[in-house]
C-alpha cells in the first residue's frame, strides 16, 4: 500500500533562537488536525536548548516519533557534491567521533525525554546511504540503531532522488535487522533555497506530484523537511497541510518511520517463519 513517511530534521542549535519551539507548536496543531504521525529526527544540542518544548511534543506519541539526528549535526559520511561540474566537499567524521555523536545523542534523548532512540537521520544525507560503509553501520548497530534515513542524494551527491529507490535491509553488509528508508525528491530547504522561499505553492505542488507518483506506483514515499525551513516564509505550515491533505485524498497511509520499521520487521519475520 502506498505510504508517506514524513520526517523533520529538527536541528536549529542556536540557544537564543525560538525557531524550534515555534515549529513544534505549529507542527502539533497541523499534524493533530490531520491525525497524521511523523518522525522528528532531533539534534541532541537542539533538544538540550528546547527541553520544555520537546517534553510537550513527546507527550503526543500519537503524532511524534522522536529519533536521532546526531548530537551536533556532524556528517556520518563525506559528501562530494557535483552541481554542473562545480564540486563541493563536506568531510565525514572519523569512526571514534561518529560513535561519540551517536551515543551522546541517544544519552541526551534518554535522560531528558525517557525515550530510547533506534533510528537516525544522517546530516546532509548521502549517495548510497551507508551501503558502502559497513564500518559506520557497525557503530550504529552497536549503539542500538536499527533504522536509518541516510540515502538522500543521487549519484552526484545532489538531488532529486528517484522514487524507484525503496526501503531496503542492510543484509549484504551484515546487518539484516537494519532498514534504510531513503528520502525522495528534493529536501525542502534545497528546493526552496534554489527557487525562492516565497514560492510556497510551487513547492507544495511539487510535493503533491511526488504523492501522486507514489499513489500510482503503490510505493513508499519519504519526504524531508526541517524545523527552520518549514516555518520560513510559511509560519502556518501551509506546505505541510497541503502535503497531508493530498496524501489523505490519494489514499496514502501516513506513518512514522518507527512504525514503518516495526511493520517491516514483523512482515519479514512472518515470511521467514
Amino acid at each position: 500500500m502506498a505510504t508517506l513517511l514524513l520526517g523533520y530534521d529538527v536541528e536549529r542549535m542556536d540557544p537564543g533562537s525560538d525557531v524550534t519551539r515555534l515549529f513544534l507548536d505549529q507542527a502539533t496543531r497541523v499534524h493533530d488536525r490531520y491525525s497524521a504521525p511523523c518522525t522528528l529526527f532531533v539534534v541532541g544540542r537542539t533538544l538540550e536548548n528546547n527541553v520544555d518544548a520537546f517534553r510537550k511534543a513527546a507527550e503526543r506519541r500519537d503524532l511524534f516519533d522522536i529519533q536521532s539526528h546526531t548530537y551536533s549535526h556532524r556528517l556520518l559520511k563525506t559528501v562530494c557534491q557535483d552541481i554542473d561540474g562545480q564540486i563541493s566537499i563536506w568531510r565525514g567524521e572519523s569512526i571514534p567521533d561518529i560513535e561519540i555523536e551517536v551515543k551522546r545523542s541517544a544519552d541526551v534523548t534518554r535522560e531528558l525525554l525517557g525515550i530510547e532512540v533506534k533510528g537516525i537521520c544522517g546530516p546532509y544525507c548521502y549517495y548510497r546511504g551507508l551501503s558502502d560503509r559497513p564500518d559506520i553501520l557497525e557503530i550504529l548497530h552497536a549503539n542500538g540503531i536499527r533504522f536509518t534515513r541516510t540515502w538522500g542524494r543521487n549519484e552526484k551527491d545532489w538531488q532529486p532522488v528517484e522514487l524507484s529507490l525503496q526501503p531496503f535491509w542492510y543484509e549484504a553488509q551484515g546487518f539484516g535487522d537494519m532498514l534504510e528508508m531513503p528520502i525522495h525528491g528534493w529536501q525542502d530547504c534545497i528546493w526552496r533555497g534554489e527557487r525562492g522561499w516565497e514560492d510556497t505553492k510551487g513547492f507544495a505542488d511539487y510535493q503533491c506530484e511526488l504523492i501522486d507518483e507514489a499513489a500510482d506506483k503503490d510505493s513508499v514515499l519519504g519526504l524531508c523537511a526541517h524545523d527552520w525551513s518549514s516555518i520560513r516564509e510559511d509560519p502556518e505550515l501551509t506546505i505541510v497541510s497541503a502535503i497531508l491533505d493530498h496524501a489523505r485524498a490519494r489514499g496514502l497511509r501516513i506513518m512514522s518511520y518507527n512504525a514503518y520499521y516495526e511493520e517491516a520487521l514483523s512482515q519479514r519475520a512472518a515470511c521467514e517463519a
